[in-house]
C-alpha cells in the first residue's frame, strides 16, 4: 500500500512557504506520495470549505496515511480528524506544527485570542470533540517553538496534553516556523512524520 502524506499550510500561507517544500521532498525520498496543496482562500479561510477540501484530497485514509498541519492548518487537520473519527476511520500519524487545539470560546474570548481578526474568529470560537479526534489521529506529535509570537505555548501544551496526550516537542528559537522566522528545514517534523 502506498504511503501518503498530506501537508496543510495555514492562514495567509502557501505551499512554498518556509520548510513545507523541504518536508515534501524529504518524505518523497522516503517513498511517500505527498500532497502539498494550496488551500482555498488562505487569506479568508472558511472552516467548512477547508475541512471539505481536506476530505476530498485524502479520499479514503489508510493505515499508511500521515496528516501534517502548520499554524491554522493544524486546526484544519484536527477538524478533518474529528469527522474521520466519528466515521470510525483513522490515519497512522498526525504532526501538528505551531498550532492550537480548537476549543469553544465566547465571541469576546475568540476576539481576544485572534487579536480582533474577524476572519479567524470562527476558528477560535468553534470547538471540536477531542474523543473522535484522538481516535482518528493515530500517533500524534505536536511541535512548538519557545518563542512563538502567536501562541501561548505553555497553555497550548497543557490543552493538547489534556485532550490528545500527544508527543510534544519544543524546538528553541524557531518563532512560528514560518517564512518570517527564516525556517527552511524542520527535522523535528520529518522525524515525527516518518517515525
Amino acid at each position: 500500500m502506498t504511503k501518503r502524506a498530506f501537508i496543510i499550510h495555514g492562514y495567509l500561507s502557501y505551499p512554498q512557504e518556509a520548510w513545507l517544500p523541504w518536508l515534501k521532498v524529504e518524505l518523497e525520498k522516503r517513498g511517500y506520495a505527498v500532497a502539498l496543496p494550496a488551500m482555498p482562500h488562505p487569506d479568508a479561510p472558511v472552516i467548512a470549505e477547508w475541512v471539505r477540501f481536506i476530505a476530498q484530497l485524502v479520499g479514503q485514509p489508510a493505515e499508511t496515511t500521515v496528516m501534517i498541519g502548520h499554524s491554522l492548518g493544524c486546526q484544519g487537520v484536527l477538524r478533518y480528524l474529528e469527522n474521520l473519527g466519528i466515521a470510525g476511520k483513522s490515519v497512522t500519524r498526525t504532526v501538528l506544527v505551531a498550532g492550537t487545539f480548537p476549543i469553544e470560546r465566547s465571541r469576546e474570548e475568540a476576539s481576544v485570542a485572534t487579536a480582533g481578526d474577524p476572519v479567524l474568529r470562527p476558528w477560535f470560537s468553534t470547538g471540536v470533540d477531542p474523543v473522535p479526534v484522538k481516535k482518528a489521529a493515530g500517533r500524534c506529535t505536536v511541535i512548538f517553538s519557545d518563542n512563538d509570537p502567536y501562541i501561548s505555548v505553555e497553555k497550548e501544551k497543557a490543552t493538547f496534553r489534556t485532550v490528545l496526550d500527544p508527543t510534544i516537542v519544543v524546538v528553541p528559537g524557531q518563532g512560528h516556523f514560518n517564512e518570517d522566522s527564516g525556517i527552511t528545514e524542520l527535522p523535528a517534523a520529518l522525524a515525527a512524520a516518518f517515525a
